[in-house]
């Protein structure tokens, strides 16, 4: 993976780490530079073909190698700039001064003819140097195209070249602002996409390891009610079950950590199945998984486990009933019942789980006389 090159303070650049598009510019966007070396054709044919002393041709031939050197070596180096809003570096001012100098020197010698050199140091300007930068090279350009020609006393002859520096300026600017615009968006998408990770690690947290740490207190307060009875078989049975909870709890920390969902539907019902009977509710299940969408079985698994815990921490049910179609799932407990202003993580955690896979959650009154989750969602086709 590609690093980040240092800014002009030397830290590390806030955008690395965006995908391949940017990536295209952190390694090839010289390339893009490479095109434009083809106007360097104009002060070479000029150099060879106008009537120039020996020495003046060689000198001359050498700054334009040195010239299309830097330019290129720069796009090189800090192409990684590009959209992102330029770069502040010793070196990057200095190759673009020299570049400059070059231009200078040129125009006693070949004339208007330097002018094809703008488009590099406007080019330069707009894609690898800071705004302010670009505002004054852009300044400066568009008084030399109209001042050099007036100069010279040339300036219908120069007509072309002004019109193609003022088109050639106006498509960079055109172009850096959409690169910019498309940095940015892929930022906020990955943001977005931190923030989305971020929930759900959190909401796989409390779903998965808050039933763990559920069950696991069940469990320690049935082994301490049966170590007050004296029936230590009983006790030893129950420390097994706590001692299988705990693996299954460090397993789904690791599963949350990994970023994989390894919830089957039908286990998880065994699961829930077991923890009721502990508890002595009656668990009752009309349905199977197989009616369910493959697809969807991991996100009803963590509901059904969330709804499930909730009856199991405050609902006081003796009875928890599911029903399982290829639309929808329900779960019924005949406990206390919704209360005021009880919508809480857990609640809005389902819904948000349900929101995933455009289904809806809602949480009211059951026929049983507790409390009703009922998921509703499309109907995606059999399952294979």
């Amino acid at each position: 993976m590609s690093q980040c090159p240092p800014d002009g303070n030397g830290a590390s650049q806030e955008a690395c780490g965006l995908d391949d598009d940017q990536k295209f510019w952190d390694r090839r966007g010289w390339l893009v530079a490479g095109v434009w070396v083809i106007f360097l054709v104009f002060p070479i044919m000029d150099l060879l073909v106008e009537d120039y002393p020996l020495s003046t041709r060689i000198i001359g031939l050498g700054m334009v190698a040195l010239f299309a050197g830097v330019y290129l070596q720069s796009y090189a180096k800090f192409s990684w700039t590009i959209g992102r809003g330029g770069t502040s570096t010793r070196r990057a001012h200095v190759n673009f001064l020299i570049l400059c100098v070059i231009i200078l020197v040129g125009i006693p010698v070949t004339g208007l003819t330097a002018m094809g050199l703008f488009p590099f140091i406007t080019s330069y300007a707009a894609f690898l140097l800071t705004r302010k930068w670009l505002i004054g090279t852009y300044a400066i350009v568009l008084v030399l195209s109209f001042a050099l020609p007036l100069a010279f006393g040339r300036f219908l002859d120069a007509i072309f070249l002004i019109g193609l520096n003022i088109v050639l300026m106006v498509v960079y600017a055109i172009t850096v602002a959409a690169i910019s615009r498309s940095a940015s968006a892929e930022k906020i998408r990955s943001d977005y996409l931190l923030v989305a990770e971020q929930e759900r690690v959190a909401r796989d947290v409390h779903d998965g390891i808050g039933h763990s740490l559920t069950a696991l207190n069940l469990k320690a307060q049935l082994a301490l009610r049966l170590l007050d009875e004296e029936d230590y078989g009983q006790v030893r049975g129950e420390l097994e079950q706590l001692s299988a909870l705990a693996v299954n709890a460090l397993d789904s920390v690791r599963t949350t950590v990994q970023g994989l969902s390894r919830q089957d539907l039908a286990a998880e019902l065994a699961e829930l199945q077991q923890a009721c009977t502990d508890n002595n509710l009656e668990f009752t299940v009309a349905g199977t998984a197989e009616q369910i969408p493959l697809t969807l079985r991991s996100h009803i698994a963590w509901i059904l486990r969330e709804a499930v815990t909730n009856v199991l921490r405050h609902a006081h049910a003796s009875t928890v009933v599911i029903h399982i179609g290829s639309t929808r799932v329900s779960v019924d407990d005949d406990g206390d019942g919704l209360q005021p202003n009880a919508v809480g993580h857990g609640i809005r955690g389902m819904q948000e789980r349900a929101r995933q896979f455009n289904a809806s959650c809602s949480v009211g009154a059951s026929r049983l006389g507790g409390t009703s989750v009922q998921v509703v969602f499309a109907d995606k086709g059999k399952t294979q």
